[in-house]
């Protein structure tokens, strides 16, 4: 695009630069800016993108879009906020390309990776890379999306009202709802907001197709695709087999094929997940062979049920990304079933539930009650938890205090799970346990027996 279009898009006035000017990326951060970019000078809470426009002009910027009328070239309009918002929003108009949203309280990321893989295998595919799923961080994406011949957006909604955003941004043609579950409860007064939220998409877009989890009590009356292991869903996962090597599984499709699919993961979530990629790959018509193709070459995220072999032996499942209780549950259970006999579970604060955080931890009291292992638990939410344990487990205020203790204990232990939310940064206690060795590997060597 050039300066013209966009100028045009988002109805601003052009300064000192011509209309023919190329731009060939967009950028929000000053730091990003490359050769050939237009800054947004967007004006936060605590900083004014103004006061940066210097530094992205001498890291190559073409010009700046801005709301006051500066001694720089770029484009002026009234709001930049809304102005980067409409530049998304008016290259979805022009640009139609097929893009598929991936919403949801936990597994975005996941299946945002496993959909990638998927459409892959026949498409030109651009997605939001890492956790760049705000009304912010998308438009940037977006402003690709005509260099390619479908793409995927992960939906990350916070608080009231912005599904609506996120939709007129990014104007998906298909979403995939993953799990509907507790979060950013700080900013909704109950889970069921929480759900209306989240399900708002679809009133947003006209003619949205729909793919869900059959699974979830929460979706399972939506009309569309299903998918889930436990319901009588139009592609369904069955005879689940976690081992020391992955997770083992057959997928039955709507034309009643049925195929074999190995995942380099851990994990019934990680199978919903596979599913709703293969789920995608249907309604784009790729054939299920390779679609199961692309699948079976993911391998796992950061922070999100890594396995790291130490090398003394022990296997540490890391999923220090983020946690809710049904991700919580989901990793407990999945590592509870692993064929190993001395297992460690180290986990942290659930954050950002809001007034239901003393009850999620209390349910997960209830449930480690019942698993066989060793617990230690840090921060100061889960303490709710420690009590309902009534000392069966060991209990930290902060992870600085816990880690001589886990140190001191970890050659017990031949497996460990690491799960907590990612403000309590539990990827340093990884790094205090390197001195007993790790290597990190797509595997997780011998196999052990199926479960």
């Amino acid at each position: 695009m050039n300066i013209g279009e966009i100028a045009d898009i988002i109805g601003g006035e052009i300064l000192d630069l011509s209309p023919d000017t190329p731009v060939d990326c967009i950028a929000i951060d000053s730091r990003t800016v490359s050769k050939g970019s237009l800054f947004f000078a967007l004006k936060g809470e605590k900083n004014d993108g103004h006061n940066f426009i210097p530094q992205a002009m001498d890291n190559g910027a073409v010009g700046s879009v801005m709301h006051k009328r500066l001694p720089f070239p770029g484009i002026l309009v009234e709001d930049t906020t809304r102005a980067l918002f409409d530049l998304a929003g008016g290259i979805r108009k022009r640009y139609p390309i097929p893009l598929v949203g991936i919403a949801g309280s936990s597994g975005k990321t996941t299946t945002k990776e496993l959909v990638y893989l998927v459409l892959r295998e026949r498409y030109r595919v651009i997605r939001s890379e890492g956790n760049q799923n705000t009304e912010f961080s998308l438009p940037v994406m977006i402003f690709k999306t005509p260099a390619f011949e479908t793409a995927i957006a992960e939906l990350g909604m916070r608080k009231p009202g912005d599904m609506k955003l996120l939709a007129m941004i990014t104007r998906p043609d298909i979403v995939v709802f993953t799990h509907l579950d507790m979060e950013h409860l700080e900013f909704f007064d109950s889970f069921d907001d929480v759900v209306r939220e989240e399900l708002s998409i679809i009133d947003e877009i006209e003619g949205l197709e729909i793919i869900y989890n059959k699974d979830d009590k929460y979706l399972k009356n939506i009309n569309g695709l299903s998918y889930g292991i436990f319901s009588d869903a139009d592609i369904k996962g069955f005879d689940i087999r976690i081992t020391g090597e992955g997770t083992d599984f057959k997928v039955i499709y709507p034309d009643g094929n049925t195929f074999d699919v190995h995942l380099n993961a851990f994990g019934r979530h990680i199978v919903e997940d596979a599913l709703s990629a293969l789920a995608v790959g249907w309604l784009f018509s790729i054939p299920s062979e390779l679609a199961i193709r692309g699948i079976e070459e993911f391998t796992p995220l950061w922070g999100r049920m890594e396995p790291i072999r130490l090398a003394n032996g022990t296997l540490v499942i890391f999923d220090g990304y983020n946690a809710n209780p049904l991700s919580m549950r989901m990793a407990i259970e999945t590592v509870s079933s692993l064929e190993y006999k001395r297992r460690l579970f180290i986990l942290g604060d659930m954050l950002e539930l809001g007034r239901e955080t003393e009850s999620a931890h209390r349910s997960l009291g209830e449930l480690l009650k019942g698993i066989d292992g060793d617990i230690v638990l840090i921060g100061r939410a889960i303490y709710t938890t420690y009590k309902v344990l009534e000392g069966r487990s060991a209990y930290f205020e902060d992870l600085e205090s816990s880690i001589p203790y886990i140190k001191s204990i970890l050659d017990n232990y031949d497996l460990v799970l690491i799960k907590g939310s990612r403000g309590m940064k539990l990827e340093h206690l990884i790094e205090a346990i390197k001195d007993a060795g790790r290597s990190r590997s797509e595997g997780t060597g011998e196999t052990q027996q199926d479960t």
